[in-house]
């Protein structure tokens, strides 16, 4: 079963819990948000800073325990402009339908009519968005940042954060019982033991957080994406995606000195190492890096990993890889099934990409096998290439 299939598979059961804990929280009735709205009834705030609360003291412990990976969770994109834009597109259809897009499905699925409308407007509004896109998408220009976490927007500790954002959840629930009258049972400014809780588990990260740091998770998984070579890609797979068009594909010429008589991969963009920190990387986008032997484009991969960029490959012994194995591959001298189906998938490439494919003389030696043929010489572009490291 692929990673995919995996992750899809879960993806449902989970799914069907997260209706169902909704469903029974109340929030598929358009009612109790309306309430919400009107400043009446808490039950969305309570809800909602309750799962925020628990999941971010669930994965802070699970980290400081070594139980979970922190460094492998994916971290959504921030785009202030975007995002303030969406809040206000959205905040908009959640007052008019008085649903979410969660909340809606659940209604819908519970037969609700205004759930079912609440969907529908959903799905128009998804078909609409093309046409007014134009208008809407200066917003979206800039290049969201990747991995960008308050702590360190803030230049404060992860604990103290996490400690104030328990304290405004505390807070919210101590006004949502002055407000909804129900201090008959107990003081409404004291909180309740569960708050106190959560709150002692968010300060008591304090002491954690204060000492020596061990390695970064990030790393570990940087190190282990290495080790299982995991980090680059074929050039003869590298050459298929550029040939299929594959979607979000960027492929980045990390050398130094590219000038118009230097040869570079179609499509490439030259972007220097020293430039690598400030690439911009849009959502969606998967990256492949080269250089002439694949130092340079090693470090820039360790950089952008480093950044929080995840999905980020490396051309397997850069352009020299590209040349022998693309622009100019070389027919096998086993005539095996594998190394036969490799070269034809090479030549039709290499024949795509203007270059010379090389048939091997039967019975050459090896020194003549890694001489290419003289009637069959590379690329003239090629051949100009190595100016850079």
């Amino acid at each position: 079963m692929t990673t995919a299939v995996a992750a899809a598979l879960s993806a449902v059961p989970i799914g069907i819990a997260f209706g169902f804990i909704l469903e029974r929280a109340g929030l598929g009735d358009s009612r109790v948000i309306a309430r919400q709205l009107e400043v009446r009834d808490f039950t969305v705030v309570r809800v909602m800073f309750g799962a925020i609360v628990t999941a971010m003291l669930g994965i802070l412990w699970g980290g400081a325990l070594g139980l979970i990976d922190v460094g492998a969770l994916a971290i959504p994109p921030t785009d202030l402009a975007a995002q303030a834009l969406g809040g206000v597109i959205f905040g908009g259809g959640f007052a008019l339908a008085a649903l979410c897009p969660g909340t809606a499905c659940v209604a819908a699925a519970s037969g609700r009519r205004d759930g079912i409308a609440a969907v529908l407007g959903v799905l128009g509004g998804t078909l609409l968005t093309p046409l007014v896109w134009p208008a809407v998408s200066p917003a979206a220009a800039s290049i969201p940042r990747e991995g960008a976490r308050l702590p360190e927007d803030l230049h404060l500790p992860l604990w103290l954060v996490a400690s104030v954002i328990v304290a405004m959840a505390v807070l919210a629930s101590m006004i949502a019982r002055k407000v909804e009258r129900r201090s008959a049972t107990g003081k409404w400014w004291k909180p309740a033991r569960t708050e106190m809780a959560a709150l002692g588990l968010a300060l008591a990260l304090g002491p954690i957080g204060m000492r020596p740091a061990a390695p970064s998770s990030t790393l570990s998984a940087i190190a282990a994406q290495i080790a299982t070579e995991q980090d680059h890609v074929d050039p003869v797979e590298l050459a298929e995606w550029i040939k299929d068009r594959r979607d979000g594909l960027r492929v980045i010429d990390v050398r130094e000195g590219v000038d118009s008589s230097t040869y570079v991969i179609p499509g490439a963009e030259s972007v220097p190492v020293a430039q690598i920190a400030t690439l911009k990387v849009a959502a969606g986008d998967h990256l492949v890096l080269y250089s002439d032997g694949g130092a340079h484009a090693a470090q820039a991969w360790v950089l952008l990993r480093a950044r929080g960029v995840s999905d980020v490959l490396v051309l397997k012994d850069g352009m020299a890889a590209w040349e022998d194995e693309v622009l100019s591959p070389l027919s096998p001298a086993i005539a095996s099934d594998t190394a036969q189906a490799r070269f034809s998938r090479a030549r039709a490439l290499s024949l795509w990409f203007g270059g010379h494919p090389r048939i091997q003389p039967a019975g050459a030696t090896p020194a003549a096998r890694a001489t290419p043929a003289p009637t069959q010489p590379a690329p003239a572009a090629a051949r100009r290439r190595r100016k850079t490291c």
